[in-house]
């Protein structure tokens, strides 16, 4: 598999360009980030990421500075070896270990989990999602727990969520 592909099972990514390209992949922004009417679950930018370093370095006072276009840069594998405060930034700015970018045991570690916060958030949609439809049809609080428990109960029962099992096993 080649470098920039980011499935579970590839290695890590080797260079600098691919480990960045990864974090623009699967990191999101925040709510708080995100304008009136933007949609959540969309990328960042390039230009966004050096906003946001550069509103960063204004607040906790590195005073570092870097342009989207040197973002961009780094991105495409033009610029390979940046400054160390950028490499920095890049990491608070993604809200990663900086070792993602120059480390590859940690570079697997944040990778996995980046992934499972990504498949927690999407099981959360689909809890909220059923709860709202319940609701709708009028049931109670506790109907609609216990529907969720069901709904849980049956997965375990059909092997769809073995990571549970093994949790109750060793509890």
């Amino acid at each position: 598999m080649a470098p920039h592909q980011t499935g579970h099972d590839s290695p890590a990514p080797e260079t600098l360009a691919a480990r960045l390209e990864f974090l623009f992949d699967r990191v999101r922004p925040t709510a708080g980030e995100l304008g009136p009417g933007e949609e959540s679950g969309r990328r960042y930018t390039t230009k966004e990421i050096a906003n946001k370093i550069n509103e960063l370095g204004r607040r906790d006072g590195t005073g570092v500075t870097i342009s989207a276009a040197y973002v961009g840069e780094m991105r495409r594998g033009i610029t390979t070896d940046p400054r160390t405060s950028h490499v920095q930034a890049l990491a608070r700015a993604f809200g990663v270990d900086p070792g993602f970018f120059v480390d590859d045991a940690v570079t697997r570690r944040v990778r996995e989990q980046i992934d499972m916060l990504n498949e927690l958030r999407q099981m959360k949609v689909q809890q909220v999602a059923l709860r709202r439809v319940l609701r709708q049809q009028g049931l109670s609080d506790d109907s609609t727990h216990l529907i969720e428990l069901l709904v849980d109960r049956c997965r375990k029962l059909e092997g769809l969520d073995e990571s549970d099992e093994s949790d109750e096993r060793t509890a």
